[in-house]
């Protein structure tokens, strides 16, 4: 399990800036959704903020799980639009990771846990100036 916290106002002011995480972290379709949720709830912000937020819970999540051993990867080399927060046709968030960190993430679970997948959990929230979300693992053997 993983979670994490992010001020919405300082992330907002960092979002676009050149030269930081954020301004390559999210994928087209995730900054529509914000986009588009903004519309008729809070801030464009607000709502990629709660998105880096379940990025960073699932990158604690994943750490998590591998406890003891060595991190497959540094910070510096995770792609964060790698990890993109999707959701279903009701709106309810989910995790897909692509390659090549999904290849990095199923290895690594499987060199601790053997053969098997794993589901991703999260949820996420923004109220008053914060946005949160917590990411949980889901791991089945096969």
């Amino acid at each position: 399990m993983g979670v994490d916290l992010v001020g919405i106002e300082s992330f907002a002011q960092q979002l676009d800036s050149p030269g930081t995480v954020y301004a390559r972290a999210f994928t087209g379709q995730e900054r529509r959704t914000a986009k588009n949720r903004a519309n008729t709830s809070g801030s464009v912000a607000g709502h990629l903020a709660a998105r880096w937020a379940a990025k960073e819970a699932f990158i604690k999540a994943w750490s998590a799980a591998l406890i003891g051993t060595p991190p497959p990867l540094t910070q510096e080399e995770v792609d964060w639009s790698q990890i993109e927060v999707v959701s279903d046709r009701w709106g309810r968030p989910t995790l897909t990771i692509h390659e090549p960190l999904a290849a990095a993430v199923n290895r690594s679970l499987a060199e601790r846990y053997g053969r098997g997948s794993t589901t991703w959990h999260i949820s996420m929230s923004h109220d008053g100036g914060m946005a949160m979300a917590t990411a949980i693992a889901d791991r089945t053997s096969s």
